[in-house]
C-alpha cells in the first residue's frame, strides 16, 4: 500500500496549481460581496477578499484559504435564488481541490516548508530503547 505523502508538485503540475490558486483568487471578490452584511464585520468584505485573494495568489495558507472561500461559497449557494447555482457549485469543486492538493512548488508555503519527506520506520521489538 503506497504512503501518503504531502507534496510541491513543481512542473505541469506546479503551474496548474498555480492557475488554480489564481482563478480562485480572482473569484473571492464578487463572491464575498455577495454574501449577506451579517456574516461580515461592518466594511470587513472587501478587506477579508483582499486577504484570501491574497493568500490564494501567493500561496501562503494556501489550504485554509481555499477551505475558508469554498464554506463562503456554500453560504452564498444557500441564500442565492439566482441561476449561478452551477457556478457556485464548481468554484466550491475548485476550492476543495485546491485544499486538497496543496499550493504547489510555486508558492510561499512551498518555501517555508519545503520538500521533507519524514520517514517513521517501525522500531523492531527485539531492538528496545537507547537509555
Amino acid at each position: 500500500m503506497a504512503q501518503f505523502m504531502f507534496r510541491y508538485p513543481d512542473g505541469v503540475a506546479g503551474v496548474a496549481l498555480l492557475l488554480l490558486r489564481c482563478s480562485d483568487a480572482l473569484i473571492a471578490f464578487p463572491l464575498i460581496a455577495r454574501l449577506p452584511s451579517h456574516f461580515l464585520i461592518a466594511g470587513g468584505g472587501l478587506i477579508i477578499s483582499i486577504l484570501i485573494a491574497f493568500a490564494l495568489s501567493a500561496g501562503l495558507a494556501t489550504r485554509a484559504a481555499a477551505l475558508c472561500l469554498a464554506m463562503a461559497a456554500g453560504i452564498d449557494i444557500a441564500l442565492a435564488n439566482e441561476n449561478l447555482g452551477l457556478l457556485v457549485i464548481a468554484h466550491i469543486g475548485g476550492c476543495t481541490a485546491l485544499a486538497l492538493l496543496g499550493p504547489g512548488a510555486y508558492s510561499i508555503d512551498a518555501k517555508l516548508f519545503g520538500r521533507r519527506v519524514i520517514r517513521l520506520d517501525p522500531r523492531a521489538p527485539d531492538r528496545g530503547s537507547r537509555s
